[in-house]
């Protein structure tokens, strides 16, 4: 494969939303099984798509570490009216961890760490922190997003249900909204049961922002246990 190991700070389940879109997901599939660095114009002749959307879905890959970024002429091309290097773009490897039911114990990490760290700048902890989830679902969600077009509700329903579903939330149908079947991160709810289940509101939260989602739908605070603590659902 080309390219180089991926960075370990390439955080898995970023990985999985990047990926998760179905032609950024063709595009990878194709740098990787390619024996040389490809071209925007190559990958967007490959799969049939404009080279606006090559690209766009390049610069994600790239952005995201599973693309490494490389400057050359074609061949036989060189010297004084050459034109420019091309952007030619090679996979990196990946590695995914897999947990039953599925556990995110790397995001909610995460997420305190930022929270600790900006504390303490005219905010408390559990303010900064659920900021901090706010700011990670908003990450996910924008690289869930395939356009820049606002959501409908039915749609913003769907997509929140397939980002949700690959964290791990297992999302499954409740009246119009979406009733989060498990938490991601089980271990940590029995130490600070307030504080993650705002932090499980405000990432989700973030998450619909980041999507485009409709203004209507909303993540609200609405416990039934042994579910998550979380719902779906429109105003």
């Amino acid at each position: 494969m080309a390219g180089s190991r991926a960075d370990a700070s390439v955080e898995s389940w970023q990985t999985v939303h990047v990926l998760a879109e179905p032609t950024r997901r063709r595009i990878f599939d194709a740098l990787r099984t390619h024996r040389a660095p490809m071209t925007r114009d190559e990958v967007a002749a490959q799969l049939g798509i404009s080279r606006n959307l090559a690209a766009f879905h390049l610069d994600q890959l790239t952005e995201a570490e599973l693309a490494d970024v490389s400057f050359a002429r074609p061949p036989g091309r060189s010297g004084p009216g050459a034109g420019r290097p091309a952007k030619h773009y090679a996979a990196r490897t990946c590695e995914l961890a897999l947990t039953v039911p599925a556990r995110r114990y790397d995001l909610v990490a995460r997420i305190l760490a930022r929270g600790v760290a900006s504390a303490g700048r005219g905010q408390d902890a559990k303010s900064a922190t659920l900021d901090a989830a706010h700011d990670e679902g908003s990450r996910v969600g924008a690289l869930r997003r395939s356009s820049g077009r606002a959501l409908s509700r039915k749609k913003t329903m769907s997509c929140a249900a397939d980002a949700l579903g690959d964290l791990g939330f297992e999302p499954g149908p409740e009246g119009a909204g979406l009733r989060m079947r498990n938490c991601p991160f089980h271990a940590v709810v029995d130490v600070a049961p307030d504080i993650v289940c705002g932090l499980n509101q405000a990432f989700i939260g973030g998450l619909l922002d980041g999507l485009g989602g409709h203004d209507s739908v909303k993540a609200v605070l609405d416990p039934a246990p042994p579910d998550c603590c979380v719902r779906v659902g429109s105003r």
